[in-house]
């Protein structure tokens, strides 16, 4: 793997391209890894962790091994790129962040992103995703960016506008999840608006 800062270019329309690990002050967003399986379930088990997801809480392991496998395939079929969020120091893992639904004939990609509870409020995630978004500008050529938030995220929209997303509507009944109909903010920045 190469090791590159934030902003670095690359081509990502080319799958043979080394995967972008990219470092921050205290964090290193790198590949997923099946090693990666325990710290990751006990993440993605987490009910408080998954309230606004659209998925429910994994129960085994397998269904853990399974998405590392699809996010991991994103980058390999050029249909996106997702990062295993790290700690710099330890190299524990936090969480993931990333993009996905990329339309490249249209420079618009849909991120998303979760973290273990016990990172919570410390500023990881807006240290992971201000990287993650200059990647999506600079190295993959977007011009927009959007994220879908579930009604009653606070947390999730309170990053979005620290990140400089606007919030553009409520799409009403737009997720089927959890048994039921879910409202979704939707909510987008462009690179014209990055500071």
């Amino acid at each position: 793997m190469t090791e590159q800062k934030a902003g670095v270019k690359a081509d990502p329309f080319c799958n043979r391209d080394p995967f972008p690990v990219i470092t921050t002050r205290r964090l290193v967003l790198r590949q997923f890894s099946r090693d990666d399986a325990p710290l990751l379930h006990a993440i993605w088990s987490d009910p408080v962790v998954m309230e606004f997801m659209t998925l429910d809480p994994f129960g085994a392991e397998e269904e853990t091994v399974a998405m590392i496998d699809l996010l991991k395939g994103l980058h390999e079929r050029g249909e996106g790129i997702r990062w295993v969020i790290t700690m710099l120091s330890d190299r524990t893992v936090m969480g993931t962040c990333g993009f996905h639904n990329w339309k490249k004939e249209h420079f618009r990609a849909e991120t998303g992103y979760e973290l273990g509870k016990y990172h919570w409020g410390k500023g990881y995630m807006k240290e992971a995703m201000s990287a993650a978004l200059e990647y999506g500008f600079d190295g993959m050529g977007l011009n927009r960016i959007e994220a879908f938030v579930t009604e009653g995220n606070g947390r999730s929209l309170g990053l979005l506008k620290d990140l400089g997303f606007n919030t553009e509507g409520l799409l009403r009944n737009y997720e089927w999840a959890r048994g039921k109909f879910q409202d979704q903010w939707v909510c987008s920045i462009l690179k014209s608006e990055r500071a």
